[in-house]
């Protein structure tokens, strides 16, 4: 999300330095700036899904390791669903704040973006203390219990 964020800066650095902030006009930027977030998201998505896949088929049980495997598409799918909602929040709050709203305007060029991937990045990071509060006292299943 940081890089999102700084990528975001860039571009509309860009689209302020060349006078497209309210054309719709193409910017006079390359395709690779969002190339790299998108790198680093499907990564970072590529390798969550694969540990969590791995996770619930070791500390499962063999009679639940379907279910379990389930449960990780389900939260995935209930990820998506909960990031539409944040965008909603996000929206709703900085309508009613007196300032325009980050994610809506009549240009992406006038979106406040750059908030928004800072606000994720910092959700990101509370997730992942979240994350390292339970991985720390979770206790794995022996190697052979499961066989």
């Amino acid at each position: 999300m940081a890089v999102a964020a700084l990528v975001e800066i860039k571009r509309k650095r860009v689209a302020t330095d060349s006078g497209l902030l309210d054309s719709p006009a193409p910017l006079p930027i390359t395709f690779f700036w969002i190339a790299l977030q998108y790198l680093f998201l499907g990564s970072a998505d590529l390798f969550t899904l694969a540990g969590l896949l791995e996770f619930f088929f070791t500390e499962a049980p063999s009679s639940m390791r379907s279910l379990a495997t389930s449960l990780s598409w389900a939260s995935l799918a209930m990820g998506y669903y909960l990031s539409s909602v944040i965008v909603s929040i996000v929206n709703s709050v900085t309508d009613n704040s007196g300032h325009s709203p980050w994610l809506s305007a009549h240009t992406i060029n006038r979106y406040h973006l750059d908030r928004f991937y800072w606000l994720m990045c910092v959700l990101s990071a509370l997730n992942f203390l979240h994350y390292l509060f339970w991985a720390m006292r979770y206790q794995y299943r022996s190697a052979g219990a499961s066989k």
